[in-house]
């Protein structure tokens, strides 16, 4: 059975694609690995959704 992640980490978004992938990165370049990162989508209206889509399709602790 697959063990939760020790660490569940909340980041909210409204229009931050100017600094969307500079906070993400920094966040999953942590040297403790045993997180999720969880990132909340306040309705958008740039290319934030774009962004988190890339990150979710690359690493499996992000969750949108």
């Amino acid at each position: 059975m697959k063990q939760a992640p020790k660490i569940s980490l909340i980041m909210s978004v409204y229009n931050g694609e100017d600094y969307l992938s500079e906070a993400i990165e920094s966040v999953l370049n942590q040297t403790f690995t045993d997180f999720e990162l969880i990132v909340i989508n306040d309705c958008s209206t740039d290319k934030t959704s774009e962004i988190l889509k890339h990150f979710e399709d690359i690493d499996k602790r992000v969750k949108v």
